[in-house]
């Protein structure tokens, strides 16, 4: 079964390769990739007693920040080690890991390549966060006798669909895992149906909800004073957005700025190598924007600003005052997270589309926490109902606000099971 599978990885390696090239998705981190670890890495492994926590990007490292203080706390006579697919996951790793750590791209997931890496860093846990499942590294750790977690999993619908019709092959890799720490109820049903043992699977919650937010807060002056925006002045922000759903937010903007001479619009796209395509589709529009990071150079009078540096998207929703969340207006996306900007007590709404945080989704609009729209007019109206009523705005936030705190807690739930398989 191995060999089989490593000869479709390569078959789809190769079939793949020149759109690898093109998009240099495998710009960084190639050597890691093929199971060459730096010196560093082998010197910190070497020390023993190894917790290999993996997240495969940028929102996923973000939950395992969360987990990093607590696991070191609760496991001090191990090493942490952080490993993740892409370029933006790699450098929020290097924010969170320690100088007596270390951070490297996940190999690829060939049998001789996984079984080289394991043997190197030889973990006695493995945490992936949210739903990252690789045949062969699973294979290596199980083999290595590691205990291996799901940390946060989620398994969305359109993954249960996929996973379903191969069942057999999930159930087998599943038998493997020492545990299954769940963001839902939902989540934990879709994997016990997947297979997964029953004794080994909770419904922990969300880490997310976790998310430290005090060091944003009191950003917010500093980043309404880099925008030249008045205290009378309202910051509307969308968020991880995705393409497909820039032109509807652009034309709610034209519209409503013929009426609010105060409002001020920032794009900060999911991915930000698009904002030079951004900026073209505002200026079809007849809308002059300036990227975030070059305000301090050209000023901001057009009001319209595209953000174009990561890291700062949690300091902005601390100085707007009504915040989309991208990737729900399109619906092959399945949405972004929102707890961020619900934590900061800030009104959110949303497309219909946020398949990937329906749970999440479902405990905000429980709780009068979010606004969710169907299509442009009904975030136009939103929108203008929300600048029109700061009452309604006040209230939005505080119930969303009130609903992350609630939620709150499941990073210490999560340590207190990960202890029970495997004391410090």
């Amino acid at each position: 079964m191995r060999i089989l599978y490593n000869l479709l990885f390569i078959i789809f390696g190769l079939f793949y390769l020149p759109y690898f090239i093109v998009t240099k998705r495998y710009k960084y981190g190639l050597a890691n990739r093929f199971g060459v670890l730096s010196k560093r890495l082998k010197a910190v492994s070497s020390k023993g007693r190894v917790i290999w926590i993996h997240a495969v990007s940028l929102g996923e490292m973000k939950a395992a920040s969360i987990l990093a203080p607590l696991l070191r706390k609760a496991f001090p006579s191990h090493t942490l080690v952080f490993s993740s697919v892409t370029h933006t996951g790699n450098k929020v790793a290097r924010t969170i890991a320690t100088g007596e750590e270390a951070v490297f791209y996940l190999p690829f997931d060939i049998s001789t390549v996984t079984d080289r890496v394991v043997n190197i860093l030889r973990p006695e846990l493995f945490l992936c966060l949210e739903a990252e499942i690789w045949p062969n590294l699973i294979g290596s750790l199980y083999k290595s006798g590691a205990k291996i977690v799901l940390v946060n999993g989620r398994i969305s619908p359109r993954s249960y669909s996929g996973y379903k019709k191969i069942r057999p092959v999930i159930s087998s890799m599943f038998n493997k895992f020492s545990l299954f720490l769940m963001q839902s109820e939902q989540d934990a049903v879709r994997i016990l149906a997947l297979g997964a043992p029953r004794q080994k699977v909770h419904a922990a919650g969300n880490l997310k909800f976790d998310l430290s937010l005090a060091d944003s807060i009191s950003k917010r002056q500093e980043i309404r004073e880099r925008l030249n925006i008045n205290d009378d002045g309202i910051l509307f922000t969308a968020g991880s957005t995705n393409k497909g759903e820039e032109e509807q937010l652009i034309d709610c903007f034209s519209r409503l700025r013929k009426d609010y001479n105060n409002l001020r619009f920032l794009i900060a796209p999911r991915h930000i190598e698009r904002a030079r395509e951004i900026e073209q589709k505002l200026a079809r529009r007849g809308l002059k924007s300036i990227k975030y990071s070059q305000i301090d150079m050209v000023g901001c009078e057009s009001g319209v600003f595209l953000l174009d540096i990561l890291g700062e998207l949690k300091a902005i929703y601390s100085a707007s005052d009504i915040v989309f969340v991208g990737g729900s207006l399109v619906k092959k996306r399945g949405g972004q997270n929102p707890i961020e900007p619900a934590g900061l007590s800030k009104p959110v709404i949303m497309g219909r589309y946020m398949a990937n945080y329906q749970d999440v989704v479902n405990a905000f609009l429980e709780n009068e926490a979010a606004i969710q729209v169907a299509d442009g007019d009904e975030l136009y109206s939103a929108i203008r109902m929300l600048i029109d009523d700061p009452g309604e705005r006040k209230r939005l936030g505080a119930n969303a606000k009130d609903t992350v705190d609630k939620n709150s807690g499941s990073s210490q739930r999560a340590i207190d099971l990960i202890r029970s398989i495997h004391p410090a």
